[in-house]
């Protein structure tokens, strides 16, 4: 073999590596938007849009359920973000509004979206969210407070099992 075939298997190489990498990194950038339409489509992690009076469940007042609510913010978000209350009781069916209120600390205007979280997972197909800032991006204006509320409920269908929930949600700068 010379050394201008292997050069030439060499390149060939090289390009089809590089092919590779840029179809991985075009994958990776797709499965943040591919990941948001499969949550919507089927409704898992609370990424349900449909409105509460969709969803006509009766309230079953035989059972209790403890809802908590955790928040977060992702590394380098400069962000206050908490929920008005910590926990609540709900009947399943029962449509439920918390209050959250979020304040940007930093002196330049911010553009952030949340994502939401429920455990344990295997109940996440059971709440339903209708209503929530955390379908699209918010903007802070610098120094900002804003109240943003998310309605939801849990399907009866729960199995009996599952006593405790909770929905986390996280804020994640992404002004750039």
């Amino acid at each position: 073999m010379s050394i201008d075939d292997l050069e030439q298997r060499n390149k060939k190489t090289v390009r089809a590596l590089l092919f590779l990498v840029f179809v991985m990194i075009l994958f990776a950038v797709a499965l943040i938007p591919l990941y948001d339409i499969l949550c919507e489509i089927t409704g898992i992690n609370g990424k349900s849009k449909k409105s509460s009076s969709d969803l006509n469940y009766t309230v079953d007042l035989e059972r209790t359920i403890t809802l908590e609510f955790i928040t977060s913010t992702g590394a380098g978000t400069h962000l206050q973000f908490k929920a008005d209350r910590s926990a609540i009781k709900v009947h399943p069916g029962e449509v439920i509004k918390m209050n959250y209120s979020v304040t940007n600390n930093t002196k330049k205007r911010m553009l952030a979206r949340a994502r939401s979280s429920i455990t344990p997972g295997p109940a996440a197909e059971y709440i339903k969210i209708t209503e929530c800032f955390c379908f699209e991006n918010q903007t802070f204006e610098a120094g900002e407070t804003k109240q943003l509320e998310v309605k939801m409920l849990v399907d009866p269908a729960l199995p009996e099992r599952y006593k405790r929930l909770t929905l986390g949600l996280t804020f994640y700068d992404t002004t750039k």
